[in-house]
């Protein structure tokens, strides 16, 4: 899917044309028709609403740096503010574009940390040194990677020194020396299909130049993600009916999960903040979400015993059973049809994490936030919608 058509082809709506959330989901951007948006993702709040005057105000593609006023972005849209080969990095604290940088195929994706910017192409992953005169530090090639598939992680540094401080807690006036000797993992599709390519794009991982490939899936990889510290990475192929979790450091396969039978477009994964869970959305509008913590689930009897992904009931029998039996399948689910009317035409939402137990949903052609809350029920556990709120274009501008 080309993020920079529009979604619908109504003119006389603002169509939503991008969403993606910070590097720990406490906010996230939407980019539109006239500019773009920053909220702040639960308690849901608008930061930020840029507002592009001309005729050529579209913005396609969007990606934040943590909280800071820096923000990537690529034209797209009905009336581009750019075009789609050019990446601009905006400084919203100047109003204005302080760095430029020209490729000749489209700008699929863009990834951004406090040293490194990441700049997907179709066939491409480019790497630039985050500066006032950015220079190439790397590129790597990749299979057709038409949905700009890729993911980084600014995780532990080689000595382990700060160890326990994640990329949320660092504050946006930081020493960039600081950031410079952690280890920033960042996974893209191989060369090969169904093949995922892992290399730390730091001053150091340079320096040591060591490459993980992982064998993931017999077809195309469809959706990846990281999780916060950098040591796993979940993906789905094209097929969509599993989803597995490899190791980053030693590619091992740790899980698989059974999404369904049929196949599906898996359109968003995330980890949960403390890597315990994984949410999956997916084009059949059902959102699961699976336990990675297994070590979790032996727990005193007076306390909240953590949740257990369900397994086919002929999975236990004592006899060789097809592999579908043996299935892991997530332990709550929830098809999103059933809070609002479904349309005659997809929609595609963007999940993340609010807490370790509340997933937001934000969708393009409804212009809606979500928040689901894991809960306990009689006969296991559930996903419900607790609250939700329009995020119409022409209602924000009302806020």
């Amino acid at each position: 899917m080309n993020t920079r058509s529009p979604i619908t082809g109504d003119d006389s709506e603002t169509n939503v044309l991008d969403i993606a959330f910070n590097q720990d989901q406490g906010c996230f951007a939407i980019a539109h028709e006239h500019g773009f948006l920053v909220f702040n993702t639960d308690p849901l709040d608008l930061r930020v609403k840029r507002k592009f005057a001309g005729t050529s105000s579209g913005v396609g593609h969007i990606a934040m740096l943590h909280r800071t006023n820096y923000l990537a972005l690529v034209g797209g849209g009905i009336n581009p503010r750019y075009p789609e080969t050019k990446l601009m990095i905006w400084d919203d604290l100047k109003r204005k574009n302080s760095l430029q940088l020209d490729f000749s195929t489209p700008v699929l994706n863009v990834l951004l940390s406090r040293t490194r910017i990441v700049v997907v192409l179709k066939n491409h992953v480019h790497v630039y040194g985050f500066s006032s005169q950015p220079h190439k530090i790397a590129s790597y090639e990749t299979s057709d990677n038409q949905h700009g598939l890729a993911d980084l992680s600014v995780n532990v540094s080689y000595n382990d020194i700060d160890s326990s401080a994640s990329t949320s807690g660092e504050s946006s006036n930081s020493n960039d020396s600081k950031h410079e000797g952690k280890q920033q993992t960042l996974a893209f599709p191989a060369r090969t299909a169904g093949q995922i390519h892992l290399v730390d794009v730091s001053t150091q991982g340079q320096e040591r130049n060591v490459v993980n490939i992982i064998k993931a899936h017999k077809s195309s990889i469809r959706c990846l993600t990281l999780n916060r510290s950098g040591t796993l990475i979940a993906s789905a192929s094209e097929t969509g009916t599993i989803i597995r979790i490899h190791s980053t450091r030693s590619t091992a396969l740790l899980f698989e999960f059974r999404r369904g039978l049929d196949r599906a477009d898996i359109t968003s994964m995330r980890f949960s903040r403390d890597d315990s869970k994984l949410g999956v959305l997916s084009d059949k509008t059902t959102l699961h979400v699976f336990n990675i913590n297994p070590s979790q689930q032996e727990q005193p009897d007076d306390e909240v015993k953590a949740p257990t992904n369900r397994h086919h009931l002929f999975s236990f029998l004592p006899v060789p059973v097809p592999t579908y039996f043996r299935s892991v399948w997530s332990f709550c689910s929830v098809n999103t049809n059933s809070d609002h009317p479904r349309s005659e035409e997809n929609d595609t939402g963007v999940i993340g994490w609010s807490s370790n137990d509340s997933i937001i949903v934000v969708w393009k052609k409804k212009q809606l936030w979500e928040r689901y809350v894991i809960g306990q029920a009689a006969n296991g556990w559930q996903l419900t919608r607790h609250s939700w709120r329009s995020l119409a274009i022409e209602d924000v501008d009302k806020w």
